[in-house]
């Protein structure tokens, strides 16, 4: 019996990493697409497809699993819940990402976003009444050298030059603004009571509604003439888009969670969940073209060694 047990362990191990490697391998095509969606597409218009997608794949995904009808039974407490959350994720959050993908390289979009887990760690303190010993402190220190480092894209000596200058600042300052708002998503998602799957649609249901009211508004006030027409975006734009709702909004976070479920150590699991941006960074590299900058590598390690540094399990207080 315990040779039968250890081996039904062991096959669940194998299929947690079986699961979490699909999850990965998603994630890390997603900013190559980002780039390639937002050559035609303004961030809105991107964040709408993608959203129109994801709605349709996790539908799909709630059909094949027989919870097609759940959602219809959903409490009224948690639609109002659900229409907030999908105020700042995916509508807020997305929107934000990809106007900060619009405007910086791919590789330093991806690694600022990365710095989240040490921002839920400082949203912690106060909202969770956490404490934060000096390790933690240190790990925050290691985190944000590295975010600097990525944000001077490819000139961090200017820091010992006495020379700091942050190129495009604007944009530098909305991926970390996304890495703020997933955090505080992360936090106020953690007391939800429904299947994730069933809440991670509901959510996509009201980010639809606000980003194509969001879309209205915006072309009522812009002046005639202005912003693209049909003929100016490209089947491979409107591609990207749809690929990014599927296997960025959708299809990774279902995976990953059963990855989670069936680990024995959802810490292990979890962590490697940071593989992801290096394989990212081969891929826009070789895809996009872009010249990777040691100080990308150099700050995304500094980071994510810092976040492996702070891991320190969340707890409701």
């Amino acid at each position: 019996m315990a040779g039968k047990g250890s081996n039904i362990a062991g096959r669940l191990r194998k299929s947690a990493v079986f699961y979490a490697a699909i999850a990965i391998a998603c994630w890390s095509t997603v900013a190559t697409a980002f780039k390639w969606a937002l050559a035609d597409l303004s961030p809105a218009l991107m964040l709408l497809i993608a959203t129109t997608s994801a709605i349709a794949t996790l539908f799909l995904l709630l059909y094949a699993g027989r919870k097609r009808g759940d959602f219809l039974s959903v409490p009224w407490q948690a639609w109002k819940r659900a229409a907030f959350l999908g105020f700042v994720n995916p509508f807020l959050y997305y929107l934000i990402l990809f106007k900060a993908y619009s405007l910086l390289p791919a590789q330093v979009a991806q690694a600022l976003n990365m710095i989240w887990p040490l921002i839920l760690v400082l949203l912690s303190i106060p909202i969770l009444g956490q404490k934060i010993g000096w390790m933690g402190i240190l790990a925050m220190v290691i985190s944000f050298t590295g975010a600097l480092f990525i944000a001077l894209q490819g000139d961090p000596l200017s820091l010992f030059r006495g020379e700091v200058s942050i190129k495009n600042p604007w944009g530098v300052a909305l991926a970390m603004g996304s890495a703020i708002l997933w955090a505080i998503y992360f936090l106020l998602n953690m007391k939800n009571k429904l299947p994730d799957d069933i809440s991670l649609f509901l959510n996509f249901l009201f980010a639809w509604l606000y980003i194509s009211l969001f879309i209205l508004f915006g072309n009522l006030f812009r002046e005639h003439g202005g912003g693209r027409t049909l003929h100016d975006i490209s089947l491979k734009s409107v591609l990207s888009a749809i690929y990014i709702g599927i296997f960025e909004m959708a299809v990774p976070f279902i995976i990953w969670l059963k990855a989670l479920r069936l680990a024995k150590n959802t810490a292990v699991v979890s962590s490697l969940i940071y593989i992801f941006p290096f394989i990212s960074l081969i891929l826009i590299h070789y895809i996009l073209g872009e010249p990777i900058f040691p100080s990308t590598v150099t700050g995304l390690i500094l980071i994510i060694g810092g976040v492996l540094l702070s891991r320190v399990p969340v707890r409701e207080t």
